[in-house]
C-alpha cells in the first residue's frame, strides 16, 4: 500500500488499475470537521492524527439533494476531505498539480470518483485534486454578523488550496505550479478566487468552464433576506440574527438541504436569483476575513484580479440549461425588464431598463412573445446573457490588467457522451447542452455512459489540452492546430470539437449587441 507522511500525519492509500495504473488517496481531511458550534462558521485548520490514516474510501459528502442521481443524500456536515490521485510517488521533477472544484449551483455534488473518475488525466504527468466543500445552507448563510458573514462553503476551498500548498510536495507536486478548474458554480468560484485576496498566491492558473464571478448567478445580494426566510419555513419567525443563528444551530442537517423559499417582495425579481444561497459580498469583518469584498464587477474593474494565465470558456447550447425550464417560466419572461441582466436593472431608471428590455427582445425574437416555439431562439439569449458575455467581459478586463495570456474557448462535440442534454429531453434544441463537457474530462461510473472510439479521440485531445495549459501556460505548446491567446482587437477562441480549430470573434453580432447594452464598447478601466 502506498504511504504518504502529510503535515497533519501518515496516510496510506490505494493502487488503482484501469486503463492506467494510479495512486489514489481519498477521504484526507483538509479543515477540522464543522460541527456544532462551528457550524456556518469559516472552516479550522485540520487536526493531526496519530498512526497511519486509512486513505483508500472517500469522505462523507456534504448533505444534499444529488440533483444528478435524483436522491437526497444524507452525507455528513463532516464532509471537509479531498482526493489526491498521482501516476507516482516519486517523479524525476515534481508534478504539475490542477485542482477541480466542482459545481452543482453551490448546493449539490462532490468531489468523489463516481462522476469525476480521475482515470483520463492519469494518463498524463500531473497531479489531479478533487474537493468537498459545504453547499447550500451550511456553506452559504448569511446574517451579514460578525459569527456569520456568509462564505464559508468558498472559505472551505480556500483552506483546501491551503493545504495542498502544505503538503502537495509529499505526493510528488509542484506547490508552486498548481492551477485551479471548475465548471459552472465550480468555475464561478475558480472565478471567486481570482478576484479573492483571501485565495492570493495559492494559484498559478485558471481554467473557468462556462462560468465566471461576473455572471450574476455567482454571487447572491439577498442572502440575509433569505436566512430569515428560512427560518420562517422552518418555524421560527423572528428578526433577531443571534436568535435565528441558535435556531439554525439546533435543526438537524437534512432541514437545511433542498430549500425552496417563496420570491422576495423586490422592485425586479430576477430568474438568476433563484440560487437560493451562494457566495455573497461580505458587508462585515476585517478585510483579511472577508472572501469577497466587493461587487465581483468593482473588483475586476478596478484589477483587484490575479494576474495569472487563465482559460475561460462555455459549450455551444449553455442556454439549454435555462431553456428547459420555459414551460415554467414562460408567465416571468412577459414582465417588463425580465430578460435584462440584474446589473443594469439595479442601476438605471425604469425608463431606461424598459428600452433595454424591448431592444433584447426585438434583436432576439423580432417583436414574438417567447414561447416554446421560440424556445431555440430562447436558449440562444440565455447562452450569450446568462454565460458567454460576461466570460468575453472578464477576458477584456483581464487585457486590461494582466500582462499573462487568456485563452477563450467554444465547445462543441456531440456523442453519445453529452448525457445532460438526453436527460432534459432537449435534443431538438442546438448545441452542448451546460456541462456536457464534463464527460470528457472525468471517467463517469455512476450513470451509464457510454465511451466510442469517436469520444475517445476527443477525450485524448481535451484533456491534453488542459494538461498541457497546467504544465506549460500554453494549451497548445505542441499541437497541431495552434490556440492563440485571446486579444481585444483580435478576438481568438478555439473550437473544441471532433476536430480543433482558432477562429476569431464568437457570436460576433451578439457580443457586440450586448457591449452596447452594457456601454461597454469601450472599457472603463482604472488601471492599479
Amino acid at each position: 500500500m502506498p504511504r504518504v507522511k502529510t503535515v497533519q500525519g501518515e496516510l496510506k492509500g490505494v493502487v488503482c488499475h484501469d486503463t492506467v495504473s494510479y495512486v489514489a488517496f481519498k477521504g484526507i481531511p483538509y479543515a477540522k470537521p464543522p460541527l456544532g458550534e462551528l457550524r456556518f462558521k469559516a472552516p479550522e485548520p485540520p487536526e493531526p492524527w496519530e498512526g497511519v490514516r486509512d486513505a483508500s474510501q472517500h469522505g462523507p459528502v456534504c448533505p444534499q439533494y444529488n440533483e444528478r442521481m435524483n436522491r437526497v443524500e444524507a452525507g455528513s456536515e463532516d464532509c471537509l476531505y479531498l482526493n489526491v490521485y498521482t501516476k507516482t510517488l516519486t517523479p524525476s521533477s515534481p508534478l504539475p498539480v490542477m485542482v477541480w472544484i466542482h459545481g452543482g449551483g453551490f448546493y449539490t455534488g462532490s468531489g468523489d470518483s463516481d462522476f469525476y473518475g480521475p482515470e483520463f488525466f492519469m494518463e498524463h504527468d500531473v497531479i489531479l485534486v478533487t474537493i468537498n466543500y459545504r453547499l447550500e445552507v451550511l456553506g452559504f448563510l448569511c446574517l451579514d454578523t460578525e459569527e456569520v458573514p456568509g462564505n464559508a462553503g468558498m472559505k472551505d476551498q480556500v483552506l483546501a488550496l491551503k493545504w495542498v500548498r502544505q503538503n502537495i510536495a509529499a505526493f510528488g507536486g509542484d506547490p508552486n505550479n498548481v492551477t485551479i478548474f471548475g465548471c459552472s458554480a465550480g468555475s464561478a468560484s475558480v472565478s471567486c478566487h481570482l478576484v479573492s485576496k483571501m485565495s492570493e498566491g495559492l494559484f498559478s492558473k485558471a481554467i473557468c468552464q462556462s462560468g465566471v464571478c461576473l455572471n450574476e448567478w455567482s454571487y447572491n445580494l439577498y442572502a440575509r433576506q433569505r436566512a430569515f426566510q428560512l427560518g420562517k419555513l422552518l418555524g421560527k419567525d423572528t428578526d433577531d440574527p443571534k436568535e435565528l443563528l441558535e435556531f439554525l444551530r439546533s435543526v438537524p442537517a437534512k432541514s437545511l438541504i433542498n430549500i425552496q423559499l417563496p420570491l422576495l417582495e423586490l422592485k425586479y425579481n430576477d430568474l438568476l436569483d433563484s440560487i437560493l444561497f451562494g457566495p455573497v459580498i461580505e458587508k462585515v469583518g476585517s478585510g483579511k476575513n472577508k472572501f469577497l469584498s466587493d461587487l465581483p464587477i468593482e473588483l475586476v474593474k478596478n484589477g483587484h484580479m490575479a494576474k495569472v494565465p487563465l482559460i475561460l470558456g462555455f459549450t455551444s447550447g449553455d442556454g439549454i440549461e435555462i431553456a428547459r425550464k420555459l414551460p415554467h417560466i414562460a408567465g416571468f419572461l412577459t414582465t417588463p425588464g425580465a430578460v435584462v441582466p440584474r446589473e443594469l436593472k439595479l442601476k438605471w431608471e425604469p425608463e431606461k431598463v424598459k428600452k433595454a428590455d424591448e431592444r433584447i427582445r426585438k434583436h432576439y425574437f423580432d417583436d414574438k412573445p417567447i414561447s416554446m416555439e421560440e424556445i431555440q431562439r430562447y436558449s440562444d439569449l440565455e447562452t450569450d446573457r446568462v454565460f458567454l458575455y460576461n466570460i468575453v467581459r472578464y477576458a477584456r478586463y483581464h487585457l486590461q490588467h494582466a500582462s499573462e495570456p487568456v485563452y477563450l474557448y467554444e465547445f462543441d462535440a456531440e456523442t453519445e457522451r453529452n448525457f445532460t442534454k438526453k436527460s432534459y429531453n432537449m435534443d431538438s434544441l442546438k448545441g452542448v447542452c451546460h456541462s456536457d463537457e464534463l464527460a470528457y474530462l472525468f471517467n463517469v461510473t455512476c450513470l451509464d455512459i457510454p465511451l466510442s472510439d469517436e469520444s475517445i479521440d476527443i477525450i485524448k485531445q481535451f484533456v491534453k489540452l488542459w494538461t498541457d495549459f497546467a504544465n506549460t501556460g500554453n494549451p497548445t505548446a505542441d499541437s497541431i492546430e495552434e490556440w492563440k491567446p485571446f486579444e481585444e482587437h483580435e478576438r481568438n477562441y478555439y473550437i473544441i470539437g471532433k476536430t480543433l480549430q482558432c477562429k476569431k470573434d464568437p457570436r460576433k453580432d451578439n457580443i457586440t449587441f450586448w457591449e452596447e447594452i452594457y456601454e461597454e464598447t469601450q472599457l472603463n478601466v482604472n488601471k492599479q
